[in-house]
């Protein structure tokens, strides 16, 4: 359709790039143009100061006033049954698609479209530029800018318009440019294409639809391959032997590129762009293709590429800044191509360390190239992994982070790899882990820039002044720990803060100051049900000890427990004193304050039904005494020491000959399921309701799986293990298999035992 004077025009999520640079084109071309988002950011104040009206949210209430003959433009992102979507069709108004659009202002202009699996946006970048330093003064519309550039679209003073095209939704199919550069063709985008053929039919359309020329990477097969489809002049560009403008003599290095030109095997200039990277040449010369093709001179072209190659689109390699020696660059790479030409130029970059952080983009994307990915991290030194960033879908089975960890593990076992639950954490685990002189990636097409945030402004929160007011509490009653090993049965790479207290003051100080600098805190009991990441804990771990929380003090039928005693050792004392009742716990290790946190039981049995009184400091540092029926004692967990810890219970028991205690206790024992050696916390998740975790993980085939050097027990399927190479992000990973398995098999969402599992 065109788009004339006058013509109104309304977008629906009018605040993304993309649908933000079409409205600037829509409204210098005399369109009325509105929008609205759901969020608003600075692309509406700029396209609100250009006159085009901007509102907050989505409603039907918008398109009430829309004339009859408007069109509605709608991005991906918002769901086809959003309100203001379906209002739009009660009212017979057109709905078409970004992507619709920009291809039919591109067909009906004079226009060079840069289209390809990578380096669309820094390609067009280059093209703009150069067409620019030419004396050309072209409009664009592109998924990102340079400085230079300033904006993502743009309207200039003649009728040529240059466009980053898109194939992710089929939209590419509906393009006719004058120019076409075809840049790359990956297997990508399998959430709209139903396999190979149909991607490529759609870039093949593109090029038959292709008015006056074709600029086609000669080294890239699928893109060459496609190219023949077009019946006029095709101008191959790249490294390879047979293409007409080429590359040579390539000087590679961190910020800088060198090369020279040879033209239809005649060597023209020697040139040197000032961004890194093999790939980038090869988006330098689509660029020289594009401006070949309109008829500019190449002395003129080769003399106009430096400074139109000069700087990259935001996020991509983009250095955002140091902290503490650190340099931190953040690229928009999601896919395996992409992130292999992210980490070349890492490399070239002379660090002491490379950390690679990838948050993986869409779960078709994630399941569909799961095996691609490690291979293109070859050579950092260390992977950090979120999770997938879904961009509206919705959770795939073998999709998810934990399957591509487990990949990870298989392809190269010997590259530190860290699981990470989030963006917070992972942010904690830089600052913790990284030093002077390395180099971070932050990778990825989703919201994995926000760690900037967090890592530049958000300080530490147990840095400077916390530490030291903690290290001034240290006394008889009070002691820090660095390792946080030693509180967990599964080992950690993480570090973080720890301390031990022996008296009640000494923990109400410690949980005060906690709360005065605002750390989180969280009890620290033996560790036999507790996970710690590998990125480690910004809070502070508190594990109660000392003869004030071990005592068992016994008076008749009456027992009063510290929260820090070892359980054995508590059954022990019960067992001398000839009181039954808790027999049922004989082999469920921990301290009496894990037990209470989980309401540990077996065979039938918990111990809240035991509860006489239990006594808590809360984490605002308040003592409290609690009766069995305020305690909110549940199935595998304990409401009341959710945000305290239990320094105290009593338990009324019942009297019986001590042989009996030690019968019971025996026969419990015999019972119990041998867990031969193995370093594990036992059974993982709980049980639902009616239902038995075991059977259900059984049945989805997790016996025996293994991720790392984390696998569950032969024997048992809800018991997970390590060996001697297991790490704790193994469990991670592997627990969060085991769940997603049994989520699609049988539709149960299995909910974790052990403490910290996400």
């Amino acid at each position: 359709m065109r788009f004339a004077q006058g013509q109104y025009v309304h977008m629906v999520g009018i605040c993304g790039v993309g649908m933000a640079g079409l409205a600037r084109l829509l409204h210098a071309r005399g369109c009325v143009v509105s929008g609205c988002d759901v969020e608003l950011n600075t692309s509406a104040d700029d396209l609100r100061e250009i006159g085009v009206a901007v509102v907050q949210g989505h409603g039907s209430a918008h398109i009430e006033d829309l004339p009859t003959n408007a069109v509605v433009v709608v991005t991906p992102a918002v769901p086809a049954d959003e309100d203001e979507i379906l209002g739009a069709r009660r009212r017979g108004l057109k709905i078409i698609s970004r992507g619709q659009v920009l291809a039919a202002l591109t067909s009906a202009r004079d226009s060079v479209a840069v289209c390809g699996t990578h380096g669309k946006t820094t390609t067009s970048c280059f093209t703009a530029r150069l067409f620019q330093e030419l004396g050309a003064d072209p409009d664009w519309c592109i998924g990102g800018c340079t400085v230079t550039l300033g904006k993502v679209a743009e309207a200039g003073h003649n009728d040529l318009l240059i466009v980053e095209a898109d194939e992710s939704d089929g939209t590419l199919r509906c393009y006719s440019p004058v120019t076409i550069v075809l840049l790359n063709v990956d297997i990508d985008h399998l959430e709209h294409f139903a396999g190979e053929a149909e991607l490529i039919e759609c870039y093949s359309m593109a090029v038959r639809q292709t008015r006056d020329a074709v600029c086609v990477n000669r080294d890239d097969q699928r893109a060459w391959r496609i190219a023949q489809d077009y019946g006029g002049g095709i101008l191959s560009f790249g490294f390879h032997a047979e293409a007409r403008l080429r590359a040579i003599d390539i000087d590679v290095s961190g910020n800088h590129s060198g090369f020279k030109v040879i033209y239809e095997d005649c060597e023209c200039a020697q040139i040197r762009i000032g961004v890194g990277g093999r790939h980038n040449i090869t988006n330098a010369l689509g660029a020289a293709a594009a401006a070949l093709s309109r008829g500019f001179d190449l002395h003129a072209i080769c003399a106009a590429l430096p400074r139109a190659c000069s700087e990259l689109p935001a996020r991509r390699f983009e250095s955002i800044g140091s902290v503490n020696g650190v340099r931190y660059v953040a690229d928009y790479a999601h896919h395996p191509a992409e992130i292999r030409a992210a980490t070349g130029m890492a490399l070239d970059c002379s660090a002491l360390r490379v950390v690679a952080v990838f948050q993986p983009h869409r779960y078709t994307r994630t399941r569909a190239l799961g095996a691609d990915f490690p291979e293109a991290f070859a050579g950092v030194d260390e992977v950090v992994l979120l999770p997938v960033y879904p961009a509206s879908e919705q959770p795939l089975r073998g999709g998810c982070a934990c399957n591509l960890y487990a990949a990870f593990r298989e392809r190269l076992p010997q590259l530190p790899l860290t699981y990470t639950s989030g963006l917070e954490e992972c942010a904690g685990y830089l600052r913790r882990s990284c030093r002077s002189g390395d180099l971070v990636m932050l990778i990825g097409a989703g919201d994995v820039i926000n760690l900037k945030q967090l890592i530049f402004t958000d300080a530490a929160p147990v840095d400077g002044e916390f530490c030291q007011a903690l290290a001034q509490l240290a006394g008889e009653s009070f002691s820090q720990a660095a390792q946080l090993t030693e509180f967990s049965v599964f080992p950690t790479r993480g570090t973080g803060n720890a301390v031990y207290v022996r008296s009640m003051p000494a923990l109400q100080r410690v949980v005060n100051l906690c709360r005065k600098f605002k750390v989180k805190c969280r009890p620290a009991g033996l560790g036999f049900n507790t996970l710690i990441s590998d990125c480690g804990y910004d809070g502070l771990f508190v594990r109660l000890a000392g003869d004030e929380f071990e005592s068992v003090v016994i008076s008749g039928n009456r027992v009063r427990a510290g929260g820090g005693v070892n359980s054995a050792r508590l059954l022990d004392a019960l067992q001398r004193a000839e009181l039954t009742g808790l027999e049922f716990m004989e082999g469920i290790p921990g301290t009496l304050g894990g037990w209470l946190a989980m309401n540990a039981g077996a065979h039938g049995s918990e111990l809240g039904d035991h509860v006489k009184e239990l006594e808590i400091v809360t984490f605002d540092g308040r003592l409290k005494y609690l009766g069995a029926d305020e305690c909110g004692f549940e199935y595998r967990n304990c409401r009341a020491l959710e945000n305290a810890f239990a320094v105290g219970c009593t338990f009324d028991l019942r009297r019986t000959e001590r042989s009996e205690v030690a019968g019971a206790r025996r026969q419990i024992r015999n019972r119990r399921i041998p867990l031969r050696g193995l370093r594990t916390a036992g059974s993982v998740f709980k049980n639902p309701p009616g239902d038995h975790a075991g059977r259900l993980l059984e049945n989805s085939g997790c016996k025996s799986l293994r991720v790392g050097g984390a696998f569950v027990a032969d024997f048992h399927a809800n018991i997970v293990a390590l060996d001697d190479t297991g790490t704790a992000s193994d469990v991670m990973a592997l627990v969060q298999i085991m769940r997603e398995r049994v989520r699609f098999d049988a539709e149960v969402e299995l909910q974790c035992e052990i403490k910290g599992v996400w």
